[in-house]
């Protein structure tokens, strides 16, 4: 296999944090758009340069696929990259860890959702990117596809709701369900005033359930509420108004071809835009709603046997660990270490 690649010069080079094949995206899913394989045409102007894991043979495995380069410690792409991608939902709860050296270095970063597991890891974080100047950036795929866009214009020409239903396409809370959440944030904006999670085994984290969210009255109008409903093969929603009501399917993924193009793509080329011009697509205040509106539901699932929870409710709260670190005994030396 060889990777299409241009002059090195003429690409933005992305570092790339965590690359598990099974825990986060970059490999295969955004690797395989970013550093095509195989004759696939190049459809970003980016290039995945450089590695690291904290697993013993992953970075090399990465390497020996796509040809970054293999970097010792975490921070150790500091000055060599123009952008930083952390991928992988395992180790969330290292992010701020992982992330500080660049944002203090103010290097563009990609933090995947979702994001962080309490409100006191994404002040940290979302504080320290403010006060660096850094650009910063944490979204669902669903958020930035083509349909969602033509949601919020529509959204935007109208005056009032009476509310919203969803189907995300996915399946359990944690990692996917969260989609339906930020698809909602980008298309319907702000403004959330409670979220319940319902869900017939509560013990389960992770669990299938259906989400309600209730939002602030637009315009003089009254509160209304969204729907998602977290189970299905492909994402669509359909928004009620004071005037009638439109709806919209995102393209259905039928081949990997479809899945680069339409889904992984729009969000990679605004990660582009964010590394090469340093524009965020939202503002830190918005990730940090979007982090609060699903931190509300994992709690009402979690404590609150599916009861709404208002976003004020959330606390110091702490969203149970879905699964064990892969890097049990790792030192993780913050920032400190790049020094």
């Amino acid at each position: 296999m060889s990777v299409d690649m241009l002059p090195s010069s003429s690409l933005i080079k992305v570092g790339v944090l965590t690359c598990h094949p099974t825990t986060g995206h970059i490999r295969p899913a955004w690797a395989a758009v970013v550093n095509p394989l195989d004759g696939n045409p190049r459809r970003t102007g980016m290039v995945m340069s450089h590695v690291w894991d904290g697993e013993p043979g992953q970075a090399e495995d990465f390497s020996a696929q796509y040809g970054a380069e293999v970097v010792e410690n975490y921070w150790d792409m500091v000055g060599k990259v123009d952008g930083i991608i952390i991928g992988d939902h395992n180790e969330l709860f290292l992010f701020k860890d992982l992330a500080r050296p660049y944002i203090e270095a103010g290097v563009p970063i990609f933090i995947n959702r979702p994001f962080a597991f309490s409100l006191a890891d994404a002040r940290e974080i979302l504080e320290l990117a403010e006060k660096c100047a850094t650009p910063l950036m944490s979204g669902s795929s669903f958020a930035f596809v083509k349909e969602v866009g033509i949601i919020r214009q529509k959204v935007e020409e109208a005056q009032q709701f009476r509310g919203y239903l969803m189907d995300n396409g996915t399946s359990e809370y944690a990692w996917h369900g969260i989609h339906g959440l930020w698809m909602a944030h980008a298309a319907m904006g702000g403004g959330v005033r409670r979220v319940a999670h319902l869900c017939a085994d509560r013990s389960d984290p992770n669990a299938v359930g259906t989400i309600i969210l209730e939002h602030e009255g637009r315009n003089g109008g009254a509160p209304f509420y969204g729907c998602i409903q977290p189970t299905g093969k492909q994402a669509w929603m359909r928004v009620y108004t004071e005037d009638g009501a439109f709806e919209q399917a995102l393209m259905p993924e039928d081949s990997a071809w479809d899945r680069n193009t339409f889904l992984w793509l729009p969000m990679l080329l605004k990660i582009q835009d964010m590394f090469q011009y340093r524009r965020m697509p939202e503002s830190y205040a918005d990730i940090y709603e979007k982090v609060n509106i699903f931190l509300a539901g994992f709690k009402s699932h979690i404590e609150y046997n599916g009861a709404p929870v208002a976003l004020d409710e959330v606390g110091d709260w702490i969203a149970p660990r879905i699964v064990k670190t892969r890097y049990e005994g790792l030192k993780m030396l913050g920032a400190a270490a790049a020094t």
